[in-house]
């Protein structure tokens, strides 16, 4: 939801000095010029990052999902920050041509962002509920070409705001501003597109989301249950480690949807509160009243646009595929090969073990010898024979020692440059 803009708050309602006084004010101010830009710029760095990531997955449709998501969030802080920098003199970004565009990227951003949002939670219970089914319903080319036609539904559904806003003057300051002219544009922009725009957008999502969320969860616990069941009347263990880790990533998954499921929850129900609130039930009249609700209406918008910049916070601290995609297409470059140090000698194995193991088979054939030529009835011949065998294995076998075993590798100092 964005903030209408008229020319009584064209400045940020710095022309009712009276308000300028009130601590609630001047606390609305600190956050929109601090909290704005960090929370924007740092938002933006972070869903890019999150879509090269996403768009370079291709092994699960909720990325794709995802993927635009990121690409809606980027373009809702940039204007974020566009809305904040016109509330001081001389930064006004509507004119004649930006006016309708503006008003157009925002709302078709924040549409299209809740739809997708809905769509793959849906497409997440599901797959937790029909798992045998979910591989063959859900593929990656039939997930774009949902993102396509909900694109193109909300590019419908907000087009009007290209003809319905431009700039008029006003008669009592002479300025112009990005308004409607005409009474049905009028009528319909400030009495019927609201309520439009804060179903859409709050009251239709939020329902979805808070009924989806509590269906998975129980479908969750459900296959939780089952699983154990499964492993415990198993005994093929490869198996079982297979499905274990399979199960393991869509349960990473699932629970990195249900954080951004919350989230959305968390941070924007306010707006749908203060929606109503403000139409019915509190209408401020005096200075202080006016100043109040600024840092309350003031406070939900920046928790509006807080839920889309966490969004790569949430996919990095719970899915741990994403961060393992994440490194492979970030941390190449911090990872180099070992250089081979061609100035050092190339250190032989370590012997030992073999010259035990030899000197071992050697000890337990002449045991064996002993024997043999003790009942032997030619003892004299055959421990002739055999110490001569003998003498011969441990001259062949110190030889082997003596060639084996290395001393250790001389460093050869770095020639001088």
């Amino acid at each position: 939801m964005t903030t209408k803009f008229t020319q009584s708050n064209l400045r940020y309602l710095t022309e009712d000095k009276s308000l300028e006084k009130f601590l609630e004010f001047q606390v609305a101010w600190g956050l929109d010029i601090g909290f704005t830009p960090v929370c924007s710029a740092l938002g933006i760095i972070g869903n890019i990052m999150s879509f090269i990531v996403l768009m370079m997955s291709k092994k699960s449709t909720t990325y794709q999902y995802l993927a635009m998501i990121a690409l809606m969030d980027i373009i809702i802080l940039i204007l974020n920050i566009m809305f904040m920098v016109r509330k001081f003199p001389d930064h006004e970004i509507f004119h004649k041509e930006t006016c309708g565009l503006i008003f157009f990227l925002m709302y078709f951003s924040i549409h299209y962002n809740v739809a997708l949002l809905v769509t793959m939670t849906l497409e997440r219970f599901i797959a937790i509920k029909y798992p045998l089914h979910a591989p063959k319903w859900f593929t990656i080319r039939r997930a774009r070409i949902i993102i396509v036609v909900e694109g193109l539904l909300a590019f419908a559904f907000d087009f009007h705001n290209f003809f319905t806003r431009t700039m008029v003057k006003d008669d009592d300051s002479g300025m112009e501003q990005c308004s409607q002219e005409g009474e049905m544009n009028i009528f319909f922009i400030r009495k019927i597109w609201p309520w439009f725009d804060a179903v859409v957008y709050c009251y239709l999502p939020l329902s979805c989301l808070f009924t989806l969320n509590i269906l998975i969860i129980r479908e969750v616990k459900k296959a939780g249950n089952t699983k154990r069941q499964l492993t415990q009347s198993s005994d093929n263990t490869a198996d079982n480690e297979a499905q274990s880790e399979s199960r393991k990533q869509e349960r990473q998954i699932t629970i990195m949807l249900l954080l951004v499921s919350f989230c959305f929850l968390i941070f924007v129900s306010p707006m749908a509160v203060i929606i109503v609130v403000e139409r019915y039930y509190w209408l401020p009249v005096f200075p202080h009243d006016k100043a109040v609700f600024h840092l309350v209406r003031t406070i939900t918008n920046h928790m509006m646009y807080l839920n889309h910049a966490l969004n790569f916070l949430l996919y990095f601290l719970s899915g741990r595929r994403f961060r393992d995609e994440f490194r492979d297409v970030f941390c190449k470059c911090l990872v180099q090969p070992k250089r081979a140090n061609i100035y050092k000698m190339h250190q032989p194995k370590d012997n030992t073990k073999k010259a035990v193991a030899k000197l071992a088979v050697i000890s337990e054939s002449q045991s064996s010898i002993d024997s043999d030529a003790k009942n032997s009835s030619n003892v004299g011949d055959s421990w002739a024979t055999l110490s001569s065998n003998l003498t011969d294995s441990q001259t062949s076998s110190n030889a082997q020692n003596a060639i084996e075993v290395l001393p250790d590798p001389v460093e050869i100092p770095a020639p001088l440059v």
